[in-house]
């Protein structure tokens, strides 16, 4: 493998067996870099692992050879011919299939739809043969082990089906290159098996697949070839077998000393428990997890992509989409399950992951946003609210939590995605939280933003609120935490606390399953 200034180098393929090659590719969004100056290759009949952290621009630079976005620079030749894609179409059309991260299926359709959808066989006149495409859908399940029936509603599968069906779809359309985006972060591991024998069963007919995982473990089951990128470039490059899991590691994560280390935070945690989860689960999202949580506590939870992360966040508040079993104690005294309006109650506050569509109200007043959990306090007799104290209320947040706002009138799509996460702090802030499970806090905030949220969070935990913070933000978890679980396939599979909490030791824990899986 080779690192530039570091590791051997290696021999590239010969030139008659590539597929692809892109030269010096570079896309911006707006003032954000997303690729600078990247070169990759898929051969044929090889797997490629492409790895990363996030943001590190791996999206991107599949969705550059599956046509979705046009590089602002570089070039993309495909066995030796030159080609700018403007459309996915046009890459599906040189038989360049992806399945990307997010579940792309029509939900309102059956399995045998979906699988065949756009290559239905017909009888003429547009009419579809039902049964032919049923049967064949049957064919393509059965062979690739998936236990779903050809006629059953993709909606109302679990994801981790879902996922498998929208992995056979692509291989259906026989790829000659076949580029997967996180491919088993929703799987079973008996699905996995299943996912990762058809890659090498693929590459074996001469397809050039690219896996994009993060689950480290199976790239090196799988691929032949590894590319690693970091800050949007191409840092390390060559055999699978030529590197090691630490090496590749320490590529994805840099050497960035400062934030490696955590910074000591003295005396934050009490040792007394405020919150007790005990055997929390839900059917195929959680397995049995238990922890503790203290006053003034930052404890952070990670892992990857389908560990788990935000079923725990709304199960804690019981806002779980599946029945769980298992109890939250506040105090000692057990929270009523799947009620969050109980769990608000007994001093449980949870920011989702999804600003936008659970959080913030984009069309009412920053006034609304922050005083809507708790109206009751503002009642009047006769049923009207305090409209002064309201606004009292929601200026001392926009004051103490710095909003950038043109006034507490102002509507919160007027704000910048920083802006209305703080406005989302204050919302919870005002429920008086004893327990406060964040979920993603800084998503989609930029590095500013993310800094002064950051802080929030501290003051938060220094006034004696214990915090639950849910996140796969290395940065976040060094610099905060006073503890770290880390989560894999729904389960707790170990803790990490004060020193130990290091980036490259959360990643390898998350990738491997295992704290102590690889020697340092």
């Amino acid at each position: 493998m080779t690192e530039r200034g570091r590791l051997e180098a290696s021999a590239a393929p010969a030139a008659g067996s590539l597929l692809l090659r892109c030269r010096g590719l570079a896309q911006s969004f707006a003032a954000v870099r997303a690729l600078r100056g990247v070169d990759f290759s898929i051969a044929a009949g090889k797997v490629r692992g492409l790895v990363g952290e996030n943001g590190a621009g791996k999206s991107t630079l599949a969705k550059i050879i599956a046509g979705v976005h046009t590089p602002d620079t570089g070039t993309i030749d495909i066995e030796g011919r030159p080609v700018r894609f403007t459309g996915a179409e046009q890459a599906l059309a040189q038989r360049i299939v992806t399945v990307h991260q997010d579940i792309n299926l029509v939900q309102t359709m059956s399995v045998a739809e979906n699988l065949l959808l756009n290559n239905e066989p017909t009888y003429g006149f547009g009419i579809i043969r039902r049964k032919t495409m049923r049967a064949a859908a049957q064919r393509l399940l059965e062979k690739y082990e998936i236990g779903v029936d050809p006629d059953d509603d993709v909606g109302s599968l679990p994801n981790d089906l879902k996922k498998m069906v929208q992995i056979v779809k692509a291989v259906s359309l026989e790829p000659k290159i076949l580029i997967l985006d996180e491919p088993t972060s929703s799987l079973t591991d008996a699905q996995v098996r299943v996912a990762l024998r058809l890659i090498r069963q693929l590459a074996s007919q001469g397809v050039g697949l690219v896996l994009i995982s993060h689950y480290l473990a199976e790239i090196f089951e799988v691929c032949d070839d590894l590319t690693v990128m970091r800050d949007g470039e191409v840092v390390a490059d060559g055999p699978v077998n030529a590197t090691t899991l630490p090496q590749v590691v320490a590529a994805m994560v840099g050497r960035d000393v400062e934030t490696s280390r955590r910074a000591a935070q003295p005396g934050r945690a009490s040792a007394v428990p405020l919150m007790t989860v005990e055997n929390l689960t839900a059917p195929g999202l959680l397995q049995d997890v238990s922890f503790t949580l203290a006053r003034g506590e930052v404890l952070g939870v990670t892992g990857l992509a389908g560990s788990g992360l935000s079923e725990l966040s709304r199960a804690v508040f019981g806002a779980s989409g599946r029945q769980a079993s298992g109890r939250v104690l506040i105090d000692g005294k057990p929270v009523p399950p799947a009620d969050p309006a109980a769990s608000l109650e007994a001093g449980i506050a949870l920011l989702t992951n999804d600003r936008l569509r659970e959080g913030i109200l984009p069309d009412f007043t920053l006034i609304e946003n922050i005083c809507l959990p708790i109206l009751s306090r503002f009642g009047r007799i006769g049923g009207a609210l305090d409209f002064t104290a309201m606004e009292r209320t929601a200026e001392r947040n926009i004051e103490r939590l710095r909003v950038h706002a043109p006034s507490a009138f102002a509507l919160a799509r007027q704000l910048s995605g920083g802006n209305q996460q703080k406005v989302l702090f204050a919302k919870w802030l005002e429920t008086k939280p004893k327990a406060f499970v964040m979920d993603e806090p800084t998503i989609g905030v930029d590095v500013g933003a993310k800094e002064e949220i950051r802080k929030i969070i501290d003051e938060i935990a220094r006034a004696g609120v214990g915090i639950l913070l849910v996140t796969t933000e290395l940065d976040e978890l060094v610099l905060l935490c006073d503890r770290v679980l880390v989560m894999f396939r729904g389960a707790i599979i170990g803790e990490l606390w004060g020193g130990e909490i290091d980036r490259e030791t959360i990643l390898r824990a998350s990738a491997c399953g295992e704290i102590r899986a690889v020697a340092a």
